[in-house]
């Protein structure tokens, strides 16, 4: 499966305009269910961002369902834990799913007839040596792609740069192995801006040759867990509050529900330098082939 936007490009000179609010606060009555992003929304991953924890417990106080949906190629407890670590504790959030737990799942239950023709031989690519992911499960983790069955592409791992796993991925995709990235992200907040993340490792094994299995946002697959807590808890409206348009938007907009882009996570610049904002969100989600500009747009997640 090729990564590519939910929509097709969409030109969307006439769709109804974005919504600009000054926070959390001026839309919340609107809705009673919310499916929040974590990197570029609650933190950097250094630090937390100012009233990003106080708006969560705000919506919870309400009674509200409020769901965190991370692209994170890890297990949900060791972002429960970076959580905690931040300041957003149980009383922030109903519950969190991340890509990395549905790929567990997804590698343990092996329903899908794609997962039971993997094999059990996984060359793994994770950060902090982390194998949570497979931990337990019937596979194999060998060292190279040679032995391997399937790649499992979970975090950049050593990767500093697009072209780090080059030789391994040639020898993955002459072998036809084929990938999943349990994190379709194509950046990552660090402290020195920008870099590269899994999606684009993904998408490098695919111009080499390989054939990539897509998991997180905005793959639907991702959404199921969340749908289904949203319908267990009898909610009505549900906002997806997220800062990439490819990810978040795009995979919010392709499940019906409504979406509010936040400009100052990985956008940040571009919105800082821009005479016009509503003219930038616009060719952005033409970029982007979104079929409809966010619900919402405002800065940050504040209450």
């Amino acid at each position: 499966m090729s990564h590519s936007t939910t929509h097709p490009a969409t030109h969307l000179a006439q769709a109804r305009p974005s919504l600009w609010a000054p926070s959390l606060r001026a839309v919340a009555d609107r809705y009673d269910s919310w499916v929040v992003d974590q990197w570029g929304v609650l933190h950097n991953g250094v630090i937390a961002y100012p009233g990003a924890a106080e708006a969560l417990r705000e919506l919870m106080r309400r009674g509200d369902t409020v769901i965190v949906l991370s692209n994170s190629g890890k297990r949900s407890a060791p972002n429960v834990a970076r959580l905690a670590k931040f300041g957003f504790g149980a009383d922030c959030y109903t519950a969190l799913i991340t890509s990395g737990e549905v790929a567990r799942e997804a590698l343990s239950d092996r329903e899908d007839p794609y997962y039971r023709g993997l094999g059990r031989r996984c060359w793994l690519v994770s950060n902090d040596g982390d194998t949570s992911v497979v931990d337990g499960l019937a596979i194999d983790l060998v060292a190279t792609p040679g032995e391997a069955d399937f790649v499992l592409l979970c975090g950049v791992g050593e990767a500093e740069t697009v072209e780090h796993y080059d030789p391994q991925f040639r020898q993955a995709a002459a072998r036809r192995l084929p990938m999943i990235c349990a994190n379709p992200d194509f950046v990552r907040l660090t402290t020195a801006g920008l870099k590269p993340a899994c999606g684009t490792l993904a998408k490098r094994y695919e111009a080499i040759g390989g054939a990539v299995r897509w998991l997180g946002k905005p793959y639907p697959e991702m959404y199921r867990s969340c749908l289904r807590l949203i319908a267990a808890n009898h909610r009505r409206a549900t906002a997806v509050i997220g800062d990439s348009l490819d990810h978040d938007i795009a995979g919010g907009q392709a499940s019906a529900l409504d979406t509010i882009f936040l400009t100052d996570g990985i956008h940040h610049h571009e919105f800082a330098q821009a005479a016009h904002r509503d003219l930038l969100l616009r060719r952005m989600c033409e970029r982007a082939g979104l079929a409809a500009l966010p619900d919402i747009a405002m800065a940050t997640l504040t209450w």
